[in-house]
């Protein structure tokens, strides 16, 4: 089967199967439904380790096979390690058989000897319901790292994205850029206004920030309370300090009214503004510690302001 360079990746199926001639007449089979076969197991340790090696997204897996352990043993092991749709082989119908395979959550069963429909259509069921699967739990990983009320990352997604982030700026030798955003006097404003409006506050701002750092690199996180903080990579000292001041500027220019500030009656921010080049033997706390340290100049010198530091 041909593939174009658009065509998503063949599926990858992992064979566990202790008769070699049955092994190789799957693997034929696998491989014209179009899909990868990326290695064959005749015992369970080995299964474990193709796994490991490998990531299959299905594994055909035989419930008899050679050594000890079988493959409804091998199946419990394996989910503790690798996420796969498992589809048991077996001569055996029998219910004890049954039970215990049921026990492994398997995504299909099929009864020795079997036509090459009934193999096909298996996997096809299998590998659509793993995708589906996924999809659910991506969706849910993305709602557990998103803060509801802006949108935004939440304090764990920044966790996440600034570590990766850290990394592979060192690995490429590139700078990562920090902001870290408050909102200044928010609790006299709340007092003033209400939780309510200040809420839409809170949004207008997130709404602001998203907008600006938008590259696709970029994320916007709410730090917490009324702080947010914007991760840069490929940002060094003087792109992260022009991000910053444009920032201050597009905050007030917003307009949202602050009368509980007489010296300004909108709504502005403080941001400290930080870059730096990852090296060998630094860790991410570093330009945390930077960032916050410049958040806390901006707000020595009374807000509305920007304020730059780094190395």
């Amino acid at each position: 089967m041909s593939m174009s360079s658009t065509d998503p990746p063949a599926p990858r199926i992992l064979i566990v199967e202790d008769e070699a001639i049955t092994a190789l007449d799957l693997e034929n089979e696998i491989r014209d439904m179009g899909y990868e076969v990326c290695g064959i197991a005749d015992t369970a340790d080995e299964a474990e380790r193709l796994v490991r090696e490998h990531a299959p997204d299905l594994i055909l897996m035989d419930v008899r096979l050679a050594g000890s352990g079988d493959g409804i043993d091998a199946a419990h092991r394996i989910s503790a390690i690798h996420n796969a749709a498992v589809v048991f082989l077996s001569a055996h119908s029998d219910g004890a058989t049954l039970e215990r395979a049921l026990d492994a959550s398997p995504f299909g069963y099929i009864i020795k000897p079997f036509r090459a429909i009934e193999l096909k259509v298996t996997l096809d069921v299998a590998l659509s319901k793993r995708l589906k699967d996924l999809e659910g739990s991506r969706q849910l990983e993305e709602l557990a790292a998103t803060e509801p009320l802006t949108g935004l990352g939440n304090r764990r997604k920044f966790d996440e994205v600034i570590d990766i982030e850290w990394r592979r700026c060192r690995r490429e030798k590139a700078c990562l850029g920090l902001l870290m955003v408050d909102i200044d006097r928010f609790k006299a404003f709340n007092d003033l206004y209400g939780h309510a409006v200040g809420d839409e506050c809170l949004k207008t701002v997130a709404r602001i920030l998203a907008n600006h750092c938008c590259r696709p690199a970029d994320s916007v996180c709410r730090w917490g309370g009324d702080e947010f903080a914007a991760i840069l990579p490929g940002t060094d000292q003087q792109g992260v300090d022009f991000l910053a001041k444009h920032l201050v500027r597009m905050v007030e220019g917003a307009g949202v009214p602050n009368e509980a500030w007489p010296a300004c009656p909108l709504v502005t921010v403080s941001i400290g503004a930080a870059s730096l080049l990852p090296a060998d033997g630094d860790d991410v706390g570093g330009l945390l510690g930077l960032a916050d340290a410049a958040l806390y100049e901006a707000k020595r010198r009374g807000g509305n302001c920007f304020s730059g530091a780094g190395k």
